[in-house]
């Protein structure tokens, strides 16, 4: 790749995440050139002309052939398994959103795909590179973390709560504690077969991590408690939060100009994935960081579905 010329992406899937959260760096970054890629040719066509990008596609096998540089998939769940798969032997790096499939099987065999064709796979874990929450990951020996993510009325399909909106949360906790993961205990409730709440805990090392869903809450917020020996730091919705130590508390705030998909991590996730992409690099730990998730993932689904 040529160092003057810009990295070609196809971005395949332009639904209301693609929309809010990625065309809008992705259509402004000076080293991209976006291809859009989907099969509904009214928001093809709307999205074009919104973010002036010339190059479109309303097949993935058409988009395959212009041999892009990479690949980012924003499709529905159900659909990653096939479209990831025929990128990958394409020899096409692969940045997707969260999960790789609602199953631990459908997974390993992404994963096993990008393993054996030794291509990046990125997962777009956003909350790992949201500032406030990098800052924490700088603080040595946590006693403990907590995290909780809650939701208005939407209970549901528990496989579908726990792999599309709880692996945030089970992500963020496993990344923040780094070590092995111990002594794991699920405490759910389940009505009319829809997941409403889940409380789960275990241990990495000496740390001792805590998170939870409420589904059928009062209100949607996100709040992180993260405790280190004289310290405690809790941030609010990915954009706010206190310091508390020796009894003084210290705010932690951005500026008023600050862009939301900068405090949200979007932004910092974005540039790591290019400089990947320049690289061209397989890192079978990141191979090994994504299936931790997924089967973390798994085995409390396996818990609630017990219980």
């Amino acid at each position: 790749m040529s160092n003057k010329s810009k990295i070609r992406i196809g971005i395949i899937g332009l639904g209301s995440i693609a929309q809010k959260a990625y065309l809008p760096i992705l259509a402004n970054h000076p080293k991209i050139e976006p291809i859009l890629c989907t099969r509904n040719n009214q928001t093809l066509n709307k999205l074009s002309n919104q973010f002036r990008i010339t190059k479109t596609y309303s097949n993935l096998d058409d988009l395959i052939l212009a041999k892009p540089d990479a690949a980012m998939v924003h499709s529905s769940t159900e659909s990653h398994e096939l479209i990831l798969s025929k990128l990958l032997k394409a020899n096409i790096p692969v940045f997707v959103d969260k999960p790789l499939s609602y199953s631990l099987e459908g997974s390993e065999k992404i994963l096993d795909l990008a393993s054996k064709n030794q291509l990046p796979l990125f997962l777009g874990f956003n909350r790992r590179y949201a500032p406030l929450i990098k800052s924490l990951s700088s603080n040595t020996n946590p006693i403990q973390i907590s995290w909780q993510k809650n939701r208005v009325d939407l209970a549901g399909n528990p496989r579908v709560f726990i792999f599309d909106d709880f692996i945030h949360v089970i992500d963020s906790l496993r990344f923040l504690g780094k070590e092995s993961i111990q002594n794991l205990n699920v405490v759910s409730r389940v009505k009319n077969e829809k997941l409403e709440n889940i409380q789960v805990q275990w241990q990495q090392g000496e740390t001792l991590l805590l998170g939870g869903m409420n589904r059928i809450s009062g209100i949607t917020e996100e709040r992180v408690e993260y405790f280190t020996k004289g310290n405690k730091w809790v941030i609010n919705d990915l954009n706010s939060g206190t310091h508390f130590t020796k009894g003084e508390e210290n705010t932690l705030k951005f500026n008023n100009w600050e862009p939301t998909l900068h405090k949200r991590g979007f932004v910092n996730m974005i540039e790591d994935w290019i400089s990947v992409v320049e690289k061209r690099k397989y890192n079978s730990k990141t191979i090994e960081d994504i299936w931790k998730t997924h089967q973390l993932c798994e085995s409390i689904l396996n818990q609630v579905m017990t219980n």
